[in-house]
């Protein structure tokens, strides 16, 4: 199977860097093979050209380190389309919000701060519809994280939800109780990343 590359546009505001997208491909094709939708971006790595180009410009695009995550991914989409001896296509990784930091909590801190005071939108990462039906499904996996004060990211998962409701398109994830927590893809502890897998793609099979 040939190897994936993952490619990423990174932007810098205010001296917050968000991964504004990002996709993994295998072969040329553009069409999608799937789509992500977690928390925010975490540890993706730009090269020192990359940075330089988004330090000295704001943006920058290209690509980059497949990160944990990433890797992750890969693993679980070549299971589910292990009946091709080769893939050819894009997964396309979306997340609630695209500001980078590695700590969870962190992250949703400042999110949370940006948008109370308007400097952030809460729909900044959102795609259109039309976007979202060019992909034959989507996994939810934006973690179990839960404060009662984290009222916009609250809002951010129901409008990303009645949107991926409108498209129609096959969506699933590990939940976490019934309401709207969904277990992240790629589990802290090493050990755990294998069962995450198999598990995620017993769930994609039954809903497809």
């Amino acid at each position: 199977m040939n190897e994936p590359k993952a490619y990423g546009v990174f932007s810098k505001r205010k001296n917050y860097v968000f991964r504004d997208s990002a996709y993994i491909q295998w072969g040329n094709s553009t069409r999608s093979i799937g789509s992500f939708l977690l928390l925010n971006p975490g540890s993706s790595k730009l090269s020192s050209h990359l940075n330089k180009e988004l330090e000295n410009t704001g943006i920058a695009c290209g690509g980059i380190t497949l990160d944990p995550t990433m890797r992750q991914l890969t693993l679980m989409v070549c299971k589910m389309y292990n009946e091709q001896p080769q893939l050819d296509g894009r997964l396309h990784i979306y997340n609630l919000f695209s500001l980078q930091n590695p700590s969870s909590e962190d992250a949703i801190e400042v999110f949370e701060e940006l948008t109370s005071t308007g400097e952030l939108d809460i729909n900044h990462s959102m795609i259109t519809l039309e976007e979202l039906k060019e992909h034959p499904w989507i996994l939810l996996g934006w973690g179990c994280m839960y404060k009662a004060r984290w009222i916009n990211l609250k809002q951010a998962k129901l409008n990303w939800l009645q949107l991926i409701k409108e498209s129609g398109i096959k969506s699933f994830g590990k939940r976490n109780g019934m309401g709207d927590k969904y277990y992240h893809p790629c589990p802290q502890l090493i050990k755990d990343r294998g069962a995450m897998v198999d598990h995620l793609v017993t769930l994609y099979r039954e809903c497809t």
